[in-house]
Order: C-alpha cells, then structure tokens, then sequence
C-alpha cells in the first residue's frame, strides 16, 4: 500500500504506505540516486496504468494518481 494525498488546506501532501510500500517507494528512489540514465521516476496508480501507487487512501478517498520524482 502506497498512496499520496494532497490537503489543499493545510499545503501538506500526506503518503500512506506499509511495509510493500515502503519497499516500492525505497526501490524507486535508488534506481534514481544509482541509474545516471535516469533524471526522474513516475510513480503511477493503476488508474494511471501503473501498480506502485494505490488509488485510495487506507480508508477509501481517492489519492493521487501519479507521482513525479526529479533529480535535481
């Protein structure tokens, strides 16, 4: 389970994630530190024809459905 949140409100981005999450999220954010061809990592649910990120929150509110990672 990983999935990011925004609260316009608070201008806070919320992420949920259990240990597979945390997993995916690490794996993802190496590739990018240790793989010079790669300058980003998209982060994509399902409805975003991806499976890293999950649709929902942990208690069903949709989340976002695609996350960007840049090296700067």
């Amino acid at each position: 389970m990983l999935s990011f949140e925004i609260d316009k409100l608070k201008n806070v981005i919320q992420i949920y994630c259990d240990d597979g999450g945390l997993d995916s999220l690490i794996s993802e954010l190496k590739r990018l530190r240790t793989d010079e061809n790669v300058g980003h990592i998209h982060l994509r649910a399902p409805s975003a024809d991806g499976s890293i990120l999950n649709d929902q929150n942990p208690w069903g509110a949709d989340a976002v459905g695609e996350v960007i990672v840049t090296r700067g």
